[in-house]
């Protein structure tokens, strides 16, 4: 009789403990893929595995618009979302919870890293890429060489995105200084642009990008970091003199009812242990600035937080105010 009572004692103990443990799931919202995938290998299985109370449930389907109907509806299934730079600002207060520092310390984070609604998860950039074997042993050195089509010949590729960092590229080149690119002279960006329209190919996917300069139907081109690193074997290189940011940024849905966890979780993703992780498998750099000289050596150099000197850091809030207007003068700039 006392076994009978001992094993159900035991068997009520451990389903108590079962239902314990998954007692909180938190849905996170990413961009699937290889970055996904590096994701919950170096973020959500070890922050699982040492909260064994909280599920991680993995959503691909990142967006924006999503997370507001989600909030203006009541209905939010998302704890945590991922999203770029155009999200996640002051303007965006009504749709997101602002951001705990009691639980996540703002202090680790690199210049910008750390807003009032969002944290950046990843540093990424634009760069010049070129081929370098189409300049005879000649390379380019910043946004001024892009418009020297006398000394570097060929068809340039951008991104046919007006928030692409195309216009802050164009006034440099021009010989605007960093932080005096905004508010963004754009006439004077696109009778820059004119300079060198001819030349231009557009795309619009990283594996466009990626296809263009590997064929060599462009030998240079502004294109995303990992792009660039993707194609680093077909003799593509990449020119660090200047280069605008791009940024990974997690945010909390207003509403969500797993708040504390989803700044858990937040707080230890940012950790150097995590971040460092990271640089294993995607050629992003850490927000943490403790973790900037620990990446892994596989992509040491090819980081955009190894050049942080020469970023050009633009202005998401003055894009948020000024990006439709911006974006209408660019179309018609297009069809001229």
């Amino acid at each position: 009789m006392r076994n009978i009572l001992a094993l159900t004692a035991m068997a009520t103990l451990l389903a108590g403990t079962a239902v314990n443990a998954a007692d909180t799931t938190l849905t996170i919202s990413s961009y699937g893929g290889v970055y996904q995938e590096a994701q919950s290998k170096s973020y959500f299985q070890p922050f699982m595995a040492q909260n064994p109370d909280i599920k991680i449930v993995e959503d691909s389907s990142s967006s924006n618009a999503k997370l507001k109907a989600m909030v203006e509806t009541g209905n939010v299934t998302l704890d945590l979302l991922l999203t770029d730079d155009s999200f996640g600002l002051d303007a965006d207060a009504q749709w997101l919870e602002p951001i705990d520092y009691s639980v996540v310390d703002k202090s680790k984070f690199i210049d910008g890293a750390a807003g009032t609604y969002r944290v950046a998860s990843d540093i990424e950039g634009t760069v010049l890429a070129y081929n370098a074997e189409e300049f005879g042993g000649e390379a380019p050195k910043g946004f001024a060489d892009f418009f020297n089509t006398e000394k570097f010949p060929g068809s340039r590729a951008v991104w046919k995105y007006a928030a692409s960092g195309i216009f802050e590229v164009a006034l440099i080149a021009d010989g605007v200084k960093p932080e005096e690119l905004y508010p963004i002279d754009v006439e004077r960006a696109l009778k820059k642009l004119d300079t060198i329209k001819d030349d231009l190919v557009w795309w619009e996917s990283g594996s466009q990008s990626e296809q263009l300069l590997s064929s060599g139907e462009a030998s240079m081109a502004l294109v995303w970091v990992g792009r660039a690193v993707n194609v680093a074997e077909k003799g593509i290189k990449i020119d660090w003199t200047n280069w605008t940011s791009q940024t990974g940024y997690w945010v909390v849905p207003k509403g969500t009812r797993n708040k504390e966890a989803a700044m858990k979780a937040i707080s230890f993703f940012t950790e150097p242990a995590q971040q460092i992780e990271f640089t294993k498998y995607m050629p992003y750099g850490p927000s943490n600035k403790n973790a900037l000289a620990s990446v892994d050596a596989k992509f040491k150099g090819s980081l955009p937080t190894d050049h942080l000197d020469t970023r050009v850091l633009m202005n998401a809030d003055w894009w948020a105010e000024n990006g439709a207007k911006v974006d209408l003068r660019f179309q018609e700039w297009l069809l001229q």
